[in-house]
């Protein structure tokens, strides 16, 4: 069942999912001792960041990932990695812990053992916050419809456990390392945010269709066994 939260403003939208990602991570470390998260690039995630360092709370004992990267420099402005370092491994969140989906290797598919490896050892599974975004062709992660089918079904139903899959889509020209299904699935709570009238409409189509191959966001749409929710304003935050 998919919990579909829809707000007036992207400000009230940061500020409300600000408050549930706090909420569960401390619910995690007053529970389990230490709570674990893994987050989305793009252009959202960062005023989400930048409020999120601001809060206080045990951080040491947050271990942090990406559900995705792009096969680039960690200097490079198109990184993830980049991203959440800069914006929300500051402040009040320095003493969070990264675990890394690069390597010094040339390519993702030379990585794949061993970030899968890095990922099972260094995460606690299952993880408590899996944050998703979705592009308007129903990617989500780096699990892209143009993808190769074999890179796609790697993806989506890796044959030997693997916790990541390689991804070259067609429509970008940099190759990726995504989260593979399974592993984005062994989650406790699963949250996609959008924003704008035409990723809603995406959503939509996503929501009533079947073919996963088509739309893998439909993969995370389709499960029941994982709470999903949807978070759509029509704009981002002006903050």
């Amino acid at each position: 069942m998919i919990n579909e939260r829809i707000f007036k403003s992207g400000d009230d939208m940061l500020a409300a999912l600000v408050k549930e990602t706090v909420e569960r991570l401390e619910f995690a470390i007053a529970t389990r001792g230490h709570a674990s998260i893994a987050v989305a690039g793009g252009r959202f995630p960062k005023p989400l960041f930048q409020t999120l360092s601001t809060v206080r709370l045990d951080w040491s004992k947050v271990t942090v990932t990406l559900g995705d990267d792009r096969w680039v420099g960690l200097d490079d402005d198109q990184s993830n990695e980049k991203l959440v370092r800069d914006n929300l491994f500051i402040n009040e969140a320095q003493n969070a812990r990264f675990v890394s989906l690069k390597t010094s290797d040339s390519s993702p598919e030379d990585a794949v053992a061993t970030v899968s490896a890095r990922l099972r050892t260094e995460l606690h599974w299952p993880l408590d916050i899996v944050f998703l975004g979705m592009g308007d062709d129903g990617h989500t992660a780096s699990l892209f419809p143009s993808s190769t089918p074999e890179a796609l079904r790697k993806g989506l139903y890796p044959e030997h456990g693997e916790v990541v899959a390689a991804a070259r889509p067609t429509v970008s020209p940099v190759p990726r390392i995504s989260m593979t299904l399974p592993a984005i699935l062994n989650a406790r709570y699963i949250g996609i945010h959008i924003t704008g009238q035409s990723k809603w409409s995406t959503f939509e189509t996503a929501k009533n269709g079947t073919d996963i191959e088509e739309m893998p966001v439909r993969a995370i749409l389709q499960q029941t066994d994982v709470p999903v929710d949807l978070w759509w304003s029509a704009e981002n935050p002006k903050g």
